[in-house]
């Protein structure tokens, strides 16, 4: 019923293309991821969250094939590129204490991060990338009933492995995944209603953090020196974003009577970040 063959794309090129038939008719992956991922699992005895799981990981396995094998009809950039990029996100510090205590309930903090990006790809699909960005994050969340943000900004380096997988008009798969370096610039505790609690909170926190960053999305080459991408972006430190000898109530210092979640000796918190990075680049050489 499926058929699947690779074909010349034309009779005067050497160029080979995949090609799908179903009843003897070609038809486009679009089609087929469509025919494929809204088939009904009939009479499956497995519970109902573990089957739209199963469907969720074929989609994107899926997907990621369909990718791979439409990969050549189009170039990525290959060389260096510079751009600017901007990434709305939400921040994050996970902390186990916090998390299994019934005074602490984490929030979200909406926030940012901007800078400039530089990317050299050694072929048309591989590269390497180097970003420098400044970004505003942290962590906003109750404690003890009360509303309070914990804003720490980083300048962060990230030094990326990065993949290009071109697909259709113009259109490029963009996965980058690499360590990167965050240093402490300014960190200030606020209220509820963005009054100042404490201005100089940089002494509760490290310096230097340590972790990695994954992101996936797509570009588009406007021309042959130009282009955008959106992406999925994530991050999270790899050592502790607070300072083990602060003493005092990390999350009210006004607050002595409460001890430990919130006091040293506590576990270990990690800086997370997750947003959406949109970005132009210029091609140079």
């Amino acid at each position: 019923m499926i058929r699947i063959s690779i074909e010349p794309e034309n009779h005067h090129s050497s160029m080979h293309l995949l090609r799908i038939y179903l009843l003897g008719k070609q038809i486009n992956f679009a089609s087929l991821f469509f025919l494929l991922t809204t088939m009904r699992l009939k009479n499956s005895t497995e519970p109902c969250k573990l089957i739209i799981m199963k469907k969720l990981v074929f989609k994107v396995v899926l997907f990621t094939t369909s990718v791979l094998l439409c990969a050549n009809k189009v170039d990525a950039q290959k060389g260096l590129q510079l751009g600017f990029e901007l990434n709305p996100q939400l921040s994050y510090l996970l902390n186990e204490d916090d998390m299994n205590s019934s005074l602490y309930e984490n929030l979200n903090a909406f926030n940012g991060h901007f800078g400039f990006s530089g990317q050299y790809g050694f072929t048309e699909k591989v590269g390497v990338g180097l970003n420098l960005l400044y970004s505003v994050q942290g962590s906003k969340y109750e404690w003890k009933g009360v509303e309070r943000l914990k804003s720490m900004q980083y300048f962060k380096i990230p030094l990326m492995f990065t993949l290009s997988l071109p697909f259709g008009n113009n259109m490029i798969f963009v996965g980058k995944v690499g360590p990167q370096l965050s240093v402490l610039t300014d960190a200030r505790l606020y209220d509820k209603d963005k009054g100042v609690i404490v201005t100089d909170y940089s002494v509760a926190f490290t310096t230097y953090d340590l972790g990695g960053m994954i992101s996936a999305g797509v570009a588009y080459n406007v021309n042959d020196r130009i282009s955008i991408d959106g992406s999925l972006r994530y991050d999270i430190g790899g050592l502790n974003a607070e300072e083990e000898d602060y003493t005092s109530n990390i999350h009210n210092p006004l607050d002595v009577v409460t001890p430990s979640p919130a006091s040293s000796p506590r576990s270990s918190a990690y800086n997370s970040t997750l947003g959406l990075t949109f970005g132009i680049r210029y091609l140079f050489l």
